[in-house]
């Protein structure tokens, strides 16, 4: 599958205030199956860089297990993922955001600068058969910044989840399944008024068969608070009238314009033309079969954030249908190409074109 790149050139306005807290944009747990039948988890959080920083260790909570109730991470990595941007434009880092001639000046991080943490678990056990229900693996977090869109006010904070369903009444230890990945880093700040397809690239290391669609974002557990239910406790968070999880991105009810996303429950390919500015939290489900029954489910949890920006066309790529038949292993090739006459703000440098391809 081919996704087309867009050069983000913006002229960022800074609307959105941040307090100074953790004020997590997302984040996502997924696990391993590794030698020796364990497990290996990892927790990735998306860190807004106007805020403070993160700790060295932090831990899953496990629900409905009888033995295993908690899972130490260890901080392994941390990496600056915010918008790659052309030298001649602005600078969108989590270090500084250091203008090139002509573009606004300044000294702290601007709003898109995204950092991501990268947490992993050392090898481990988890015995027994999960319920039907599946055995939960939360991480809860305060808090939200102060400035989303979609969501009610009042301080929410957020829970991360995954889980892992029973399979045929096989025990989990040795483990057998390991859980979808997103290959694809999540997309933090989106030029309004063009049309816009992402695809968060799930990747199931055991081929089994992948199911997309949205998921509510549920609010900080307190553990000890009343009994533990993926749904009900915590509660998800209420939507602003005129979003609902299912459509959390503007859409016509915002300006008749918009075009409301949408995800393909097959492919995962997100898309949507929003002429709405804000910050907007999305929640991506990702449900893993297993020769027909449901073995995985793992959530990436991100918020969008919605800007104006340069007039800036879409490149034109010329697409030509191939159909054949072939034995697995062969090469094939087949030319793609396209094009992008537009310049960057300052007039005179060119955009770049960059065509990838992505996906099984």
């Amino acid at each position: 599958m081919l996704r087309k790149l867009f050069i983000l050139f913006c002229f960022l306005i800074l609307f959105f205030s941040k307090a100074s807290a953790s004020h997590l944009m997302g984040g996502e747990i997924t696990w391993d199956c590794v030698g020796g039948g364990n497990y290996v988890f990892t927790l990735k959080l998306y860190r807004d860089c106007n805020s403070t920083g993160v700790s060295s260790s932090l831990s899953l909570n496990v629900w409905f297990h009888p033995t295993v109730s908690s899972i130490p991470l260890n901080l392994v990595s941390q990496s600056d993922i915010s918008p790659v941007c052309n030298v001649a434009g602005p600078s969108i880092t989590c270090a500084a955001a250091t203008s090139a001639p002509g573009w606004p000046s300044s000294s702290s991080p601007v709003v898109g600068a995204v950092q991501e943490s990268v947490y992993q678990s050392v090898p481990i056990t988890i015995p027994g058969v999960p319920p039907s229900t599946g055995w939960v693996f939360t991480f809860d977090e305060c808090c939200r910044n102060n400035s989303i869109s979609n969501l009610t006010a009042g301080g929410h904070g957020m829970e991360l989840r995954a889980i892992i369903y029973p399979y045929s009444g096989m025990s989990s230890s040795p483990c057998f399944d390991s859980s979808p990945k997103f290959l694809e880093k999540p997309s933090s700040v989106i030029c309004m008024g063009v049309p816009y397809t992402y695809n968060p690239n799930a990747y199931d290391p055991d081929l089994d068969s992948l199911f997309y669609s949205w998921a509510p974002p549920l609010d900080y557990y307190i553990v000890g608070s009343g009994p533990f239910n993926s749904l009900s406790n915590p509660l998800p968070i209420p939507f602003n009238v005129g979003y609902s999880y299912t459509s959390p991105l503007p859409g016509v009810s915002q300006n008749p314009s918009n075009i409301p996303a949408t995800i393909n429950a097959h492919t995962g390919e997100i898309s949507f033309t929003s002429f709405t500015i804000g910050n907007f939290v999305t929640n991506v489900k990702v449900q893993s079969y297993k020769c027909g029954q449901l073995v995985a489910e793992v959530y990436r949890e991100m918020e969008i954030v919605l800007l104006p920006c340069a007039t800036n066309n879409p490149p034109a790529v010329t697409v030509s249908s191939y159909q054949d038949t072939v034995l697995a292993g062969t090469l094939v090739s087949f030319t793609l190409s396209g094009n992008d006459l537009g310049l960057l703000a300052d007039g005179i440098t060119p955009q770049t074109l960059t065509i990838s391809a992505t996906g099984n």
